[in-house]
């Protein structure tokens, strides 16, 4: 490759005139570095990476003309525009008059790495009319592949230098890397904690909770000395995600933090007596969750399979800082080098997070400013809920202290049997004795308030999920989230807390609606509704509980004679019989009046629910129900309330009401299953009475479900 040769005179390159300025292109990010007369400059550069040279300290004030030699390969280009060159080792002829000679800048450009000649020298000549040298200087490049790569595309695959990966995109044809929050439990130690609380790999299935990073060098076999190669993120993201080094010797220690670290574990360790009395009582320590800070055994070693990697694995994170020095080491048969990280997420998008965190790759010559940066964006994905209508994987009950509970388990069985899902059935020891706690290993997430007392309203049967739907318009494929709360017009009111409620605002894709449950004692909205997969229509339908359809259904019975028919026979309410005949409920007026208050409430959720879900009357079914006032602290389900069920495909597992037995069987449960088996739905009805109703809660409050995911995938909702 030729030299490049130029002109530096008055009128331009030649008296024909100038052809009209170049469309206006972006700046190119280039890095600025200074030639002075005579000498060679030594510079790193990284393939991809500009450096601006400005040449004002070579030319004298009677030069020219000059030449530029690159260095005769294809892997690094010169040019005279501030815009990547298209062509090799050219630099257009400088249309500059003699003044500009000083102020020439141009811009030398690094596009591959040559392993066979490591420097690249590069050489600036001017000359004056005469040909005489008018100021001469040389650059010297080392040229480095410096890459930190993440599965930008969501395939699975961590691409190579993806043009995306520093930013984060919403919608189908977004892209950018998803983090996930690591608050699962696989350490197996009979802990509570979930693995996003400890600082370390738990084994080969907490890893797969965590998402790839590589770190890709090629290059000379040694990095000059003054130079190093560090991992970086600001520290606000530090607090929200552990990152952690799969090849702990490329991690470069410190050898002032090994000295302080030694010396803050002499101090520690020292014997109480030792020790000065700085006067601190003990307090309430709280993490970032809100979860209480417990002291652990600092000897105990998980075992087996499960035995954590080496705590210098953890490079950056809460308790590692933001920034760690890289070990650069390539393979010295082909100078390369690949790195492997796993990042996992430690908190959900909240109020003061959107959920993005950023990790920098950084090139740095000294104590000053990184002369190469490369950044990688993750999200960390939403907490998402899933509706009834996806398909069930397991079901969930706790085991009550003697048998309480175990006939209620029993016909829970048959019923996930029919449906083929498997029932776990949580043990007292992983219970602690609650009947609502469901599950084991699940990821969860607690948060807590210093201005704000929890009420009932702040339990999870107030937190249901509708289906897809579209409303006013908008589409939400992943459903939205449904909460309960007190009346729009009350301000004295229970409401979910604020941090809850913004916690699931924060999550973006499953825009929450706020319905009206304050009217009931307990306040849950599972009380009055719930979603069943169905033929037809949107494939799905909305159970609402209906008093007016209850008292519809009841005078129907007594017209056709079943007036003196008990309801709840052989059941007790308080240490009393609470058997009453159908002409006794029609004839309670207190309670006929309070259920007419009561529908009122529902309809009033009938109507928003219908708003804000795009709903019909024709996707709403009405399901008996009676509700009574719990003296004076709102509404409680006068029996066994059929709309809190366990909802397994197409199997219902609902609370048997014990309605009057007519024709050999009972009433209201012929006349549900009248409703819902057209719609290719099996009801099987479960005795919670003594287990769950008389303590204000039924079926769908003491079960859990783990269900399929979503196909849809939650990046493509564009908030």
């Amino acid at each position: 490759m030729g030299k490049c040769l130029g002109k530096l005179f008055d009128g331009g390159a030649s008296g024909e005139p100038k052809p009209p300025p170049p469309k206006q292109k972006p700046a190119v990010k280039a890095r600025t570095i200074r030639l002075t007369r005579g000498a060679s400059r030594s510079e790193v550069i990284v393939v991809g990476q500009y450096l601006a040279v400005d040449l004002s300290n070579i030319a004298s004030d009677d030069a020219v003309s000059y030449e530029i030699t690159p260095y005769p390969k294809d892997d690094v280009i010169v040019s005279m525009k501030d815009e990547r060159p298209r062509a090799t080792g050219n630099v257009a002829a400088g249309g500059m008059d003699s003044a500009l000679a000083k102020k020439m800048v141009v811009y030398v450009y690094a596009r591959s790495h040559s392993v066979e000649k490591d420097d690249k020298l590069v050489t600036f000549e001017f000359s004056d009319a005469n040909g005489r040298p008018a100021g001469q200087a040389e650059l010297s490049l080392t040229a480095y592949f410096l890459s930190l790569d993440v599965d930008c595309d969501r395939d699975g695959v961590v691409e190579v230098n993806n043009p995306h990966k520093g930013t984060w995109e919403w919608g189908p044809r977004g892209h950018g890397a998803v983090l996930l929050v690591n608050n699962d439990n696989d350490d197996f130690e009979g802990t509570f904690d979930p693995d996003n609380k400890n600082s370390r790999i738990d084994g080969p299935l907490d890893i797969k909770d965590m998402s790839p990073m590589v770190v890709r060098m090629r290059g000379p076999p040694k990095l000059p000395a003054e130079y190093s190669i560090r991992l970086s993120t600001p520290p606000e993201c530090a607090e929200r995600m552990g990152v952690f080094c799969l090849q702990p010797d490329v991690i470069k220690n410190d050898r002032r933090l090994e000295d302080l670290s030694n010396m803050l574990n002499e101090f520690l360790t020292k014997p109480t007596e030792e020790a000065p009395d700085i006067g601190l009582n003990h307090v309430e320590m709280r993490d970032l969750m809100g979860n209480l800070i417990e002291e652990k055994e600092k000897d105990e070693q998980p075992k087996g399979e499960d035995t954590p990697l080496k705590s210098e694995n953890h490079v950056m994170g809460p308790d590692s800082g933001n920034v760690v020095e890289l070990d650069y080491r390539v393979d010295l048969r082909d100078n390369t080098a690949t790195y492997e990280f796993a990042v996992e997420g430690l908190h959900y998008p909240d109020t003061m997070f959107d959920g993005q965190v950023s990790i920098t790759l950084t090139l740095q010559r000294g104590r000053g400013s990184p002369i190469y940066e490369d950044t990688v964006v993750f999200q960390v994905a939403p907490w998402i809920m899933t509706p009834n209508t996806l398909p069930p994987l397991e079901a969930f009950v706790c085991e009550m202290e003697g048998g309480e509970n175990l006939s209620f388990i029993q016909e829970l069985q048959e019923v996930t049997s029919a449906a083929g899902v498997p029932l776990v059935i949580v043990p007292q020891v992983v219970n602690r004795g609650d009947r609502w706690m469901q599950g084991k290993d699940f990821g969860y997430v607690t948060r807590f308030s210093r201005t704000e007392e929890p009420n009932s309203l702040d339990s999870f049967g107030n937190l249901e999920v509708s289906p897809p739907v579209t409303a006013n318009g908008k589409k939400y494929p992943l459903g939205r989230i449904l909460i309960g709360s007190t009346s729009p017009t009350n301000q004295y009111g229970r409401r979910m807390m604020k941090v809850v409620r913004s916690f699931l605002k924060a999550q973006r894709v499953q825009s929450p609606v706020e319905l009206y449950s304050d009217w009931l004692a307990v306040g849950h909205i599972d009380e009055f509704m719930t979603f069943i997969p169905a033929r037809g229509g949107k494939g799905f339908r909305l159970l609402l509980a209906s008093p007016d359809a209850c008292y519809a259904y009841l005078g129907w019975l007594q017209s056709q004679g079943h007036g003196n028919v008990p309801l709840f026979e052989g059941k007790e309410r308080y240490g009393f019989s609470a058997a009453v005949t159908v002409d006794q409920l029609l004839q309670d007026s207190k309670l006929r009046e309070e259920n007419q208050v009561f529908q009122d409430d529902i309809d009033w959720n009938r109507d928003k629910l219908k708003r804000e879900l795009g709903l019909t009357e024709g996707d709403i079914i009405d399901i008996p129900a009676l509700f009574k006032d719990e003296e004076g602290k709102g509404a409680g389900s006068f029996f066994p309330d059929m709309v809190n069920m366990i909802v397994l495909g197409r199997h219902l597992g609902i609370p048997k009401p014990f309605g009057p037995i007519v024709d050999g069987a009972c009433a209201l449960e012929s006349y549900v299953k009248s409703l819902l088996q057209p719609l290719g739905l099996s009801c099987n009805f479960i005795d919670d009475w003594s287990s769950y109703h008389l303590m204000m809660g039924e079926v769908h409050c003491g079960t859990n479900t783990l269900r399929k995911p979503f196909n849809y995938k939650w990046w493509h909702v564009e908030p």
